[in-house]
Formats: structure tokens, sequence, C-alpha cells
């Protein structure tokens, strides 16, 4: 990688570098499908998937809700899921 690219990486805001879908459902939304094509990431059965969704502390900051799970595709609805555990489930500070 170059110093450029690392500069540009540098200047992305908080919510450019985030897949963000609802997580009070395991399927992803579009908005989620979006972060994935604009990052680049290949969707895979089974691979390593870190989802966020906007949320706040009991002070009212804004934080993000973070999701450590794998892809799952159901054929059935013919969608992506994350699939995790609350055991793989934090929270982090997000700017405004």
């Amino acid at each position: 990688m170059s110093p450029d690219e690392w500069l540009r990486s540098e200047v992305m805001g908080d919510r450019e570098r985030r897949i963000v879908s609802d997580l009070n459902t395991t399927y992803l939304s579009a908005e989620a499908m979006v972060d994935i094509e604009r990052l680049g990431i290949e969707l895979v059965e089974g691979a390593p998937l870190t989802v966020r969704d906007y949320d706040a502390d009991d002070d009212g900051n804004p934080t993000w809700v973070v999701a450590e799970g794998v892809a799952h595709f159901d054929p059935e609805r013919a969608a992506w899921q994350i699939a995790y555990s609350m055991d793989n489930v934090r929270w982090e500070p997000r700017e405004g």
C-alpha cells in the first residue's frame, strides 16, 4: 500500500469505514450491501464479518454497537446474514 492510499484511508469519516446494518435482524440491509461493495468485500459463506449499528450510551453520546460474526447466505430468502452470538457484541464510541 502506498502512502497516498494511507492518506485516503486516514481522511475517511467514521461512517465510511463501516458496514452498517440494523442489528435488530440478522439479515444485512440494502445499506450494508452498499457498504460491502464500496469497501471491496466479497461475501463468502463462513467468512468473518463485522457489522455495526447506530446506538447511544446512557448519556446520549453516539456509539456503535458492533457484532463480530460470520457471513451466511439464506437461499430461501436469497439474502445474506451475519451469524453471531451476544458474546461477540461490544460497543465503541462513534464520531458525532
